[in-house]
């Protein structure tokens, strides 16, 4: 049996103070990218490497494994493996997943503590005493993680119970917390073992796909509290990708603080909150629906709403609340989803056109009684849907038999389907 220990790595000759990655590949020079967060820079060493070259560093990486207490793989696949080494997460690609054998070795280039990032006593109270379900988003390599790490720091500091979810295990945790892995376990072996143990909180590094947000929301519906690290280009997207996982009422309980992160630093912060009232833009009471309010934390404005027109949910921006501009937006919202409802239900040329609070669908003659339904069922339920009052209209014909010919009220779109002649 072969004795494990710790001992340097042949990675450690590439990472100064300063490097954060480092990138091999065959046919190319190594590529060195250093600094951090919001100050990156990439620089070329060495010569270029050979096939055989970057075939010996990965030999030499497996049996490191083999040797050292703080190696494992993490992920091993037919064409690519993953391996967290100390504080080096190692991603080896084979080809032909790749056009070449390739080596990337990331590890964290600073870690800070809760207080460095010196944060709004409000703020400080919300994250120890209120949010319980925290996203920590930014786009890959803004600090996330580090900031993960600081608030788990903080949690253990007030003698909490903290586990982790990682894929690869590659946060730098005291020995109190727990380090789970779908490496070596399913989502369903995981959630188990949560909902038996019960920890405070749980990290979850990363939420990337459909049965991790599953997960993420098993988990939180139970209490326990969850911060999710999630890739994110602006702090809407990350409540957008749960979406079509969580019901539209269910995100503020899934969901209630968003922590934007950019170059390292603490950049927007939302809140969720769930009402009922009639959404932003809309003039009419009649159209008072389920509505999750996003919110500035530090400001208290009101940023997004999201709701359900019809059968889509809308993220609805509210920086600008400009009366005018927003019902603008909520009018073309109402033609978009009319166009949508009427192409599956018609096959003829037809009108819409939207005034106020009233929708006017102009149809052929002989089709408005199809359009009305039984008894006026049809009509009723897209006012239902839309909460509009809708008035089924025709065109005028050409007696002798030409094409329709259209009239174009004010405001008026038009969808373009088959021409109907009058018989």
């Amino acid at each position: 049996m072969i004795e494990k220990n710790s001992y340097a790595s042949i990675l450690d000759q590439y990472f100064q103070s300063d490097i954060m990655s480092i990138h091999i590949k065959a046919g190319t020079q190594l590529s060195l990218k250093q600094g951090g967060p919001g100050a990156r820079e990439m620089k070329l060493v060495g010569n270029i490497m050979t096939q055989q070259e970057v075939k010996t560093i990965i030999a030499t990486l497996h049996k490191e494994v083999e040797c050292r207490d703080d190696a494992t793989i993490e992920i091993e696949r037919n064409l690519s493996t993953v391996i967290q080494m100390g504080n080096y997460r190692i991603v080896i690609v084979y080809p032909p997943l790749s056009d070449d054998y390739e080596i990337t070795v990331v590890r964290p280039v600073k870690r800070l503590t809760f207080d460095d990032y010196h944060i709004d006593n409000t703020l400080v109270e919300l994250l120890k005493n209120k949010a319980q379900g925290i996203l920590v988003a930014g786009s890959p390599g803004s600090g996330k993680t580090t900031f993960a790490q600081a608030l788990i720091d903080m949690y253990v500091d007030q003698k909490k119970i903290v586990k982790t979810i990682e894929a690869p295990r590659d946060l730098q945790v005291s020995d109190d917390v727990v380090q789970y892995s779908f490496s070596h376990g399913t989502h369903d072996e995981v959630r188990d073992i949560l909902l038996l143990s019960r920890p405070d909180f749980t990290v979850y590094d990363e939420v990337r796909n459909q049965a991790d947000f599953v997960l993420y929301k098993d988990l939180r519906l139970t209490g326990i509290g969850l911060i999710g690290v999630i890739h994110a280009t602006k702090a809407i997207d990350s409540i957008q990708r749960f979406i079509g996982v969580v019901s539209l009422g269910m995100i503020p309980q899934v969901i209630d603080t968003i922590i934007f992160i950019q170059e390292g630093a603490i950049h927007t912060v939302y809140t969720l909150s769930f009402t009922v009232k009639t959404p932003s833009g809309m003039m009419s009471e009649d159209l008072a629906r389920p509505v999750v309010e996003v919110k500035n934390f530090f400001s208290g404005q009101l940023v997004y709403e999201l709701y359900s027109f019809g059968e889509q949910v809308v993220v609805m921006p509210l920086d600008d609340l400009n009366p005018e501009k927003l019902q603008s937006g909520s009018l073309k919202l109402a033609s978009l989803y009319i166009e949508e409802y009427l192409s599956q239900r018609v096959q003829y040329e037809y009108g819409i056109d939207i005034k106020d609070n009233t929708l006017d669908i102009y149809v052929p003659y002989e089709e408005k009684g199809s359009l009305i339904g039984k008894g006026g069922d049809t009509v009723r339920e897209l006012e239902k849907e839309l909460g509009m009052h809708v008035s089924i209209k025709t065109f005028e014909y050409d007696i002798l038999g030409q094409t329709v010919r259209i009239i174009k009220p004010h405001n008026m779109l038009w969808k373009k389907k088959k021409r109907f002649r009058y018989k």
